[in-house]
């Protein structure tokens, strides 16, 4: 399944020496809460901000990836 989002916040970390991303989004359809999500770094889109929009990727109801929406017309 795939939901459009807002990415509310971003937070890395390291596990030795990988880095990692804790990723607050809201779902277009759900604005009042914020869901979180942790990936990999090299999972996310270069240079991801606050704001963004994006298609986050859902499997059994666990983010599996997060990309960059299409930009509107």
């Amino acid at each position: 399944m795939e939901t459009g989002a807002t990415i509310e916040g971003l937070r890395p970390y390291l596990i030795h020496d990988e880095r990692y991303i804790v990723v607050y989004f809201t779902k277009h359809d759900d604005p009042e809460t914020i869901h979180q999500a942790q990936l990999s770094a090299d999972a996310l889109p270069d240079g991801i901000r606050v704001g963004d929009e994006v298609i986050v990727t859902w499997v059994l109801n666990i983010v599996a990836g997060i990309r960059r929406a299409a930009p509107a017309d």
